[in-house]
């Protein structure tokens, strides 16, 4: 097995084909789908905007436990476009414009985010997947790569909505905290906020449940999350639920439409994939993770998606502290 997985991704490479590797959440097996144009096993890249969407799918594919994956090949990277990311003191005076927005206006919360370039030493792609899939055991990690177009890699913590046959799951993750630190008022209100959002956009699902929030660990940060659950009747389809999710609070705020014309008037930059969201669709099930601690892998640089959640009790320092910490995901893993 292992033989045919290195043949079947050597092979992608050298024909300069697109194909993706992903790892699911607590899970020991990595998949390997080569674009084949075929309708069955597809994986899914959604932007934030809803504007495109790119899909590989694989008819045969193929995986192997991931203490299996070594494999040190080089793929080719396109030099970045030109690009100025914000300083920190952009980034906080850009903060403090939206905490007064939210002060002054009927916005309850709003999701802004950077770009953290990076300069790209030569780093194998390969050897930082397998480093990103050691080290975060509870997320969905993957490696996107589209020739001459874009490659991806991230390994996010959060689940939009999966579907095995009738039964429908999501999670409610919200508000960001180092392990030292106790949960203010601030970050049970940011979860809150993300959890009322979803029941209201569930209520169709039969059967309702919610459990928690509890305090998980993704990495080196602690988050609230809760735990929804539901079962889908035969009118109701998994694709409506998507449109009414994404996207959530927690990538872009509440209202959702004031929220998001906020982030696209103010935000400085095209988002593209970043806190979109990623699709495994197999035969029996659909599964969607909110695309989040995720880079965009260029020749000389590397670009670090970073944001959290502003509402009135934000502090644009804290804010920039913590989307520094956030660039950690990927950037410890680099190798």
């Amino acid at each position: 097995m292992i033989s045919k997985f290195s043949h079947k991704l050597k092979k992608a490479i050298q024909k300069n084909e697109s194909f993706v590797l992903f790892r699911k959440p607590n899970n020991k097996e990595i998949h390997l789908l080569v674009q084949d144009n075929s309708d069955s096993n597809r994986f899914l890249m959604h932007s934030f905007d809803s504007k495109i969407e790119k899909i590989i799918s694989d008819q045969f594919p193929v995986s192997i436990n991931q203490e299996d994956f070594d494999f040190d090949f080089e793929i080719s990277l396109d030099l970045a476009p030109e690009f100025l990311a914000k300083t920190q003191s952009e980034y906080e005076n850009l903060i403090q414009k939206t905490i007064q927005t939210i002060q002054t206006t009927e916005i309850r919360k709003i999701v802004m985010s950077r770009i953290n370039m990076i300069d790209n030493q030569n780093y194998n792609i390969f050897n930082s997947f397998k480093n990103l899939v050691e080290n975060h055991s509870d997320a969905m990690v993957y490696l996107w790569h589209n020739p001459n177009e874009e490659t991806w890699m991230g390994a996010t913590p959060e689940l939009l909505i999966s579907q095995i046959g009738k039964e429908v799951k999501t999670v409610s993750l919200a508000g960001t905290k180092s392990p030292q630190n106790e949960w203010a008022e601030k970050e049970f209100d940011e979860q809150k906020i993300v959890t009322d959002y979803i029941l209201e956009n569930l209520t169709s699902l039969e059967n309702l449940k919610v459990d928690g929030p509890e305090t998980v660990t993704a990495g080196k940060f602690q988050h609230l999350k809760s735990y929804l659950s539901g079962e889908i009747s035969s009118d109701l389809s998994i694709d409506s639920l998507l449109q009414r999710l994404h996207p959530t609070p927690a990538v872009c705020g509440l209202p959702k439409k004031e929220a998001f014309h906020f982030i696209i008037e103010n935000e400085g930059y095209n988002r593209e994939f970043y806190s979109g969201y990623l699709g495994i669709e197999l035969k029996n099930s659909k599964e969607y993770f909110v695309n989040l601690r995720s880079g965009q892998f260029f020749q000389d640089k590397i670009w670090l998606y970073v944001g959290g959640g502003i509402t009135a009790d934000s502090i644009p320092e804290k804010e920039w502290s913590e989307t520094e910490l956030k660039s950690g995901t990927v950037l410890n893993c680099l190798e």
